[in-house]
């Protein structure tokens, strides 16, 4: 392996300033039961920076804040939040912090060697992807603060499980057009606007029809659809945890009136609002 004019020797550096949250499977034989060998949360100011030749583990290394870099493609690239280096284990990797002033925040996980075979097999080289890594870091949290804290071994279980689980759906989210849950989170945060195909399509920067392609190739029907779903959701979250008159929650959720939503819910769930109520009342 040759790279002109850059240093890439085997390096290991963590640096006074960075400051790390570690759990690792020694101390937490629980971590095992998910081929996890060591886990933590860093925030990390240079000199920090790791290059390794053929490491033995599979990596995720996730950005939460600040910008860092690291090797893909034969040359530095910006990792920066809302980021995530994958790397497989035998093959190069690094990564290094840039910033003196804000720390480059990151939660990364090690997997065991098997777990590339069951589990990544498919993947031959570092990956660089665009991600959602909020609940990655809260899991995260929550594990390193119940192993320094409580340690109960159910709750720990219960954290290494949500760690696992998050981790995966970075993976799964190479297949997944980001830009939609980054649109669907907007409406969600909305629900009484009064949506349109148009004005859904210009939040994503495409056309209608081709926003009607990928939410048809993601989640298996229109756009129009999706957002009826949203709706019912939260309709039947307020119908069991808030008394407002069924006409109040239907403008909360984009309905101009109780008719036509007591229509779209009854075709939706089966039954009417205040039936629905009445049936999950505590």
């Amino acid at each position: 392996m040759s790279y002109s004019n850059v240093d890439l020797r085997e390096t290991h550096i963590v640096g006074i300033r960075t400051r790390e949250q570690i759990i690792n499977s020694q101390l937490h034989p629980a971590l095992t039961s998910y081929q996890i060998w060591l886990a933590g949360i860093s925030s990390a100011f240079p000199p920090f920076q790791f290059v390794r030749h053929r490491p033995a583990t599979n990596q995720f290394l996730v950005c939460l804040a600040g910008r860092g870099e690291v090797w893909y493609e034969n040359e530095w690239r910006l990792c920066s939040a809302g980021m995530a280096y994958i790397t497989p284990p035998h093959n190069f990797h690094a990564y290094r912090a840039l910033d003196q002033e804000q720390a480059w925040k990151l939660c990364w996980i090690n997997y065991s060697p098997s777990f590339h075979d069951h589990f990544m097999s498919a993947i031959t080289a570092p990956l660089l992807l665009d991600v959602e890594p909020q609940e990655l870091a809260l899991a995260m949290e929550g594990l390193y603060h119940e192993c320094m804290g409580a340690a109960e071994e159910i709750a720990i279980h219960h954290w290494i499980q949500l760690t696992h689980l998050y981790a995966q759906r970075l993976l799964g989210e190479r297949a997944r057009d980001n830009r939609l849950f980054s649109l669907w989170k907007k409406v969600d945060a909305n629900l009484s606007h009064s949506w349109n195909n148009e004005e859904l399509a210009a939040i994503v920067g495409v056309s209608s029809e081709h926003l009607r392609r990928l939410c048809q190739q993601q989640s298996g029907h229109s756009p129009m659809k999706h957002l009826t779903l949203l709706r019912m959701q939260r309709a039947m979250a307020l119908l069991i945890s808030d008394s407002n008159t069924i006409e109040a929650i239907a403008f909360r959720v984009g309905y101009e009136n109780a008719f036509a939503f007591s229509t779209a819910f009854k075709r939706h769930v089966g039954m009417s609002p205040s039936q629905y109520r009445l049936r999950n009342q505590p």
